[in-house]
Parts: C-alpha cells; structure tokens; sequence
C-alpha cells in the first residue's frame, strides 16, 4: 500500500501508519467501498476485509467514521473500528492476500 503524506510525498505502508500515530489523526470517512471485499478511505489507502467479516460492514456509509488499529490478530495486520458504535472489522493492505489455511479455519471457527 502506499499513500502520501501533506506534503504530497509517498508513503508505505509502514511510514504512514507511523505518520497517523503522530498526527494522532484517528478517523477517516471511506472514500469508496464499491466492491465488498475492499474499502478505500479519504487518505487514499486501501483495505481488504477479512471475508467473516464482511456483514459488519454492511451499514457503512460515506459518512461512517473509521479509525485504523494495529490489529493483535495474527491473521490480519490491522483492523477498522466504526468510531459510532465501536465494531471492528480485520483488514489487510489491499494488495496482500489473506492466508487460505487460516481463513478457512477461521470462517469454520476453528
């Protein structure tokens, strides 16, 4: 994934998470969420949502406040927090895959 700072500068995954850390600029709104699977938020980054949770999802809208964690999932890298009533959905970067075995376990609850 990569996105741009203020200055319009290119950032990687990595520098711009730790860019939202020291902006503490906590919410986004979603840019477009056109496929299912796939959200784009205003600062131009891009997530995959993990499928289980996909449902959760759902109700967002443009308007719907997102907030972006650092995920203690071992499966997803980070996850989205609706900011109105605190549901979270596991993301990865939208270019990365999420790995088979353990999202098959996962979806069976394993």
């Amino acid at each position: 994934m990569t996105t741009t700072d203020e200055a319009g500068s290119r950032l990687d995954a990595g520098a711009f998470l730790r860019t939202i850390g020291k902006s503490n600029r906590g919410r986004m709104k979603i840019r477009t969420h056109a496929e299912s699977h796939v959200v784009e938020l205003d600062d131009g980054s891009q997530w995959q949502i993990f499928p289980g949770d996909l449902a959760t999802t759902l109700s967002w809208k443009p308007e719907t406040d997102l907030r972006l964690e650092q995920s203690r999932d071992p499966m997803s890298s980070h996850v989205l927090v609706n900011a109105a009533d605190q549901s979270r959905v596991r993301v990865i970067a939208a270019h990365e895959t999420w790995p088979d075995g353990e999202v098959k376990n996962a979806l069976k609850g394993g």
